[in-house]
């Protein structure tokens, strides 16, 4: 069985949302695009293509040519026609005839690569730009993930880098975030394993803050990860054996894409609209 790190954060918030996930039906039916989506798949895309020198040459990374891959991931054109029908539904379910709202984000997805140009080194050369790589976890779980970025760094060793255009946590704590992670973790497993180096660093990037969050991995750290991602993907594989995805209602099921189809958590998000109505009724 293959697990992503994704669908790991996903099972741990709510199993049931993990299991309709993975339904290629329920996904078909209920899952749909986002203005958010949209811009960081663009973003993704783009700078993919930017930082790959088959693509654009490094005398060629301009703020102009950065601009010109947003455009053509957003509208699956050029280099990215083979998204055109991917990207054409996408953008009607994000947007629908709303011109004015899509270019506000297309021009949000403008200025964060304006400050990603200015502020970031323009010139490297990526081992790795949004690429899979996998490992074999456990003799039946392969842990698999894309990794936005891979730098090798002059003395051999690695970063993993993951952009982000949502907003950045409020704890930035290096040694909180190591503790708490698992995402990031687990990219620098895949990636230690795979290129038999040492993974010196692993960050967040949050392209829309110009914040870099991450920490430094160890082997003690790493070892560590991996027993806790043993853990919970032999509780996955075990859920899936016993059909047990309970659902565990929380603050994140007013964005569900499946709360429709789950009772608890509509009733969850009943009670939590009706608290927050009776607090809004204020005297001034």
């Amino acid at each position: 069985m293959k697990i992503f790190p994704t669908q790991i954060e996903t099972y741990l918030n709510c199993p049931r949302k993990y299991h309709f996930g993975r339904d290629p039906e329920l996904r078909k039916k209920y899952f749909k695009s986002s203005p958010h989506l949209v811009l960081g798949n663009a973003v993704h895309d783009a700078l993919q293509y930017f930082f790959d020198i088959t693509k654009v040459k490094i005398p060629d990374r301009t703020y102009e040519t950065l601009c010109d891959l947003l455009r053509d991931a957003w509208g699956g054109r050029g280099l990215f026609a083979r998204n055109s029908w991917k990207q054409k539904r996408a953008r009607e379910e994000a947007f629908g005839d709303d011109r004015e709202t899509e270019k506000a984000w297309g021009q949000k997805g403008l200025n964060i690569l304006y400050r990603f140009f200015n502020t970031q080194d323009i010139s490297a050369v990526p081992l790795t730009a949004e690429q899979f790589h996998e490992l074999r976890l456990t003799d039946g779980v392969i842990l698999g993930g894309k990794v936005d970025r891979i730098d090798r760094l002059e003395d051999g060793s690695l970063v993993v880098i993951d952009y982000k255009t949502g907003k950045p946590p409020r704890q930035r704590d290096q040694d909180e975030i190591a503790e708490k992670d698992l995402q990031l973790a687990a990219y620098a497993l895949l990636v230690a394993r795979k290129f038999r180096g040492k993974v010196s660093r692993c960050s967040y990037l949050y392209l829309n803050d110009e914040l870099e969050v991450g920490y430094e991995p160890d082997d003690d750290l790493l070892s560590r990860k991996e027993a806790q991602l043993t853990e919970i993907c032999t509780r996955m594989v075990k859920a899936w054996d016993d059909d047990d995805f309970p659902a565990t209602p929380n603050p994140l099921c007013g964005w569900c894409d499946f709360r429709e189809i789950c009772a608890e958590g509509q009733e969850y998000q009943k009670q939590r609209d009706a608290a927050v109505g009776a607090q809004s009724d204020l005297p001034f």
